[in-house]
């Protein structure tokens, strides 16, 4: 193992592994539920420049690309794929961002639900960070698209 990859996993385990675990699967659901409410909110009163479409065309796309990690946990074959290969078009306009967004999230809450009654320990793996426990996917999702969120503006 690398020192950078070392550090990766040190800083993994306390900023994501830690922090999930000691919340709990309930708890991380809540938090999504509650940060995506926020960020509805935001959207509404934000302006749709093309800064700010582009910044939440990538929240949809991390959004999008960690839910199919998650299904992974869930049964579904890994494909090591990009989050880029999940974003909305260049082209799609400000108020249907918002609701791809508000859809997304309802997704994300479907999926923490499902692995609520098919609980896994299965670590799958993120193309940066290495391989994240379910709960850590979801905080680091929740972290993403309320950090990222805070850009739009």
């Amino acid at each position: 193992m690398t020192l950078k990859e070392r550090v990766t996993s040190v800083v993994v385990y306390f900023v994501l592994e830690q922090p999930a675990k000691r919340q709990g699967l309930a708890k991380l659901t809540q938090n999504l539920n509650d940060s995506g409410e926020a960020l509805e909110r935001d959207l509404e009163r934000i302006e749709g420049t093309d800064k700010n479409r582009d910044q939440l065309r990538h929240v949809i796309a991390i959004e999008k690309w960690g839910q199919s990690r998650l299904k992974v946990a869930l049964g579904e074959t890994f494909v090591r794929d990009e989050s880029h290969d999940y974003k909305p078009n260049s082209v799609t306009s400000w108020e249907e961002l918002r609701d791809i967004f508000t859809v997304t999230r309802a997704e994300t809450l479907m999926l923490a639900e499902a692995l609520k009654q098919n609980p896994s320990q299965q670590k799958v793996p993120h193309n940066q960070f290495g391989p994240l426990s379910v709960l850590a996917w979801l905080k680091y999702l929740e972290n993403h698209a309320r950090l990222e969120g805070k850009r739009l503006r």
